[in-house]
C-alpha cells in the first residue's frame, strides 16, 4: 500500500486541529463539565470505558468531551492513555454473584431467588420524545417517594447457579493455564482460548458486537439464546495486602453481566444447556447480551456461520482495528490510485475502447489481433 506525505501542509493540518477544537466550543450554550457529561451522559461514558479497556469515569468523561461525543475516538485516547500507566499489581478475582446488584432481571424465570429488580430502565415503556427536556429538567419524578433506610444487600443467587445444581448446564473446557492471558499483552492467536475471546469481545465495539450477536439470532448461526439474567450493579476490587496478604476490598467497579443459557439437546445423550457469558463495564445492556449470545456461537467452532467463526468476529468488533481501517482510506493514497489508473489506461489502449467506454472500430483489438495472427499462421 502506498502512501506520499503531504508536502507544505503542517500549518494547514495544525489548523484543521484548531477548527476541530472550535466546534467543540461554538454555539451560545455553556461548556459540559465532566460530573455533567459523567452524570447526565453516563451511558455514553460507559461505553468509551468498555471499549477502552480502562474503568476511569472521569477519565472517559474528559475523552467524550475532547471526541465531541465519538465514542470510537474516546476509546482509543482512553487506550492511548492506559498504555501509559505503570502496572504495579493485579486484582484477585472475585465471583460476580457478590455483585451490590441495582437492577436485575431473569427473562428464564418468573421467580428468583431475591425476586425480580427492575432498577432505572425504560424497557417497558412507550419511547417518546419528551419535550419538557427542551427547556431543561424536569422535576424529579421520585422526590415523593417514600425512601426508607436500606440494609445491607443480601447476596442473589444467580439463575445458572439452579441449572447447575441441577446438573443442567454444561460448562465449557477451560483451558489448562496457570492464568488468564492478558490481552493487551498479548496478541491473541488463533485459535483462541476462551478467556481470550471474552477479554476481547469485552473491549468490543458495541455495535459490533450488537450486529453480529443479531446476525445469530436472524438465523446466520444456530444460537438462540434465553436469557438467564441480566445485572446492573457494582463489584468489589480486591487486591492482596502487601505485608499481610489477606484480601482487601480497595474499591467497587459499575458493570453489566448477562448470562445466557442455550438448549443442546439434539447433540448430546445427556441433554443441556450450553452457556454464554458477558460483561462490560458500567451500563451497556446490549453489548453484554450481544457478548453472550457471541461467546455461545463461538463455543459451537465453526466457519458455516460469522457469528461462529472466532477469527471473524474477534477482528471484526475490535473498534480501533475496524475504525482505523476504514477512516484510514482518508489519507492520501495517490501513489496507489495513479498505478491503479496507469493500468486502466493502458488496458482500454490496448481494447481499442474510446473515451466514452465504446469500441473504437478504427483500433485494433487484443483479441482481433491474435486471431489475425492465427489465420497468417
Amino acid at each position: 500500500m502506498g502512501y506520499v506525505a503531504v508536502t507544505a501542509g503542517e500549518e494547514l493540518i495544525e489548523r484543521a486541529e484548531e477548527l476541530f477544537e472550535k466546534q467543540r466550543v461554538d454555539g451560545s450554550g455553556e461548556a459540559l463539565d465532566l460530573e455533567q457529561i459523567d452524570g447526565q451522559l453516563g451511558r455514553l461514558t460507559a461505553q468509551a470505558m468498555g471499549e477502552g479497556g480502562l474503568y476511569a469515569p472521569k477519565l472517559a468523561a474528559l475523552a467524550v468531551k475532547q471526541a465531541q461525543g465519538d465514542t470510537v475516538e474516546a476509546a482509543f485516547l482512553l487506550r492511548a492513555y492506559r498504555s501509559t500507566l505503570e502496572r504495579f499489581d493485579e486484582t484477585v478475582t472475585v465471583d460476580p454473584g457478590e455483585m451490590i446488584a441495582t437492577r436485575r432481571v431473569s427473562p428464564a424465570f418468573k421467580d428468583v431467588p431475591g425476586g425480580q429488580i427492575l432498577g432505572a430502565t425504560k424497557d417497558y415503556t412507550q419511547r417518546l420524545l419528551d419535550f419538557d427536556l427542551v427547556d431543561g429538567s424536569p422535576e424529579d419524578p421520585t422526590a415523593e417517594w417514600e425512601v426508607t433506610e436500606a440494609g445491607n444487600p443480601d447476596r442473589l443467587t444467580n439463575v445458572t447457579e439452579l441449572l447447575r445444581e441441577e446438573g443442567l448446564l454444561h460448562e465449557p473446557d477451560e483451558p489448562d493455564v496457570d492464568e488468564a492471558t492478558d490481552t493487551t499483552r498479548e496478541s491473541v492467536t488463533h485459535p483462541a482460548e476462551r478467556d481470550e475471546v471474552l477479554q476481547e469481545l469485552a473491549r468490543g465495539e458495541t455495535g459490533a458486537v450488537t450486529a453480529l450477536g443479531y446476525s445469530a439470532l436472524r438465523g446466520y448461526g444456530q444460537v438462540h439464546p434465553t436469557l438467564a439474567e441480566v445485572r446492573v450493579g457494582d463489584l468489589p476490587v480486591r487486591i492482596e495486602h502487601p505485608y499481610t496478604g489477606d484480601e482487601v476490598t480497595v474499591t467497587h467497579t459499575s458493570v453489566t453481566e448477562s448470562e445466557a443459557v442455550v438448549p443442546v439437546y439434539e447433540k448430546r445423550e445427556d441433554p443441556q444447556f450450553a452457556f454464554g457469558y458477558g460483561l462490560t463495564f458500567g451500563r451497556n445492556e446490549r453489548k453484554a447480551i450481544g457478548m453472550t449470545v457471541l461467546d455461545a456461537s463461538i463455543q459451537l467452532d465453526s466457519e458455516d456461520e460469522p457469528a461462529e467463526n472466532a477469527e471473524f468476529v474477534l477482528d471484526t468488533v475490535d473498534g480501533m482495528d475496524s475504525f482505523g481501517f476504514i477512516e484510514h482510506l482518508k489519507l492520501p493514497h495517490y501513489v496507489t490510485f495513479q498505478s491503479i489508473l496507469d493500468r486502466i489506461r493502458a488496458i482500454r489502449d490496448r481494447e481499442g475502447l474510446s473515451e466514452d467506454g465504446s469500441f473504437d472500430p478504427g483500433e485494433e483489438s487484443t483479441e482481433q489481433a491474435v486471431t489475425e495472427a492465427s489465420d497468417d499462421d
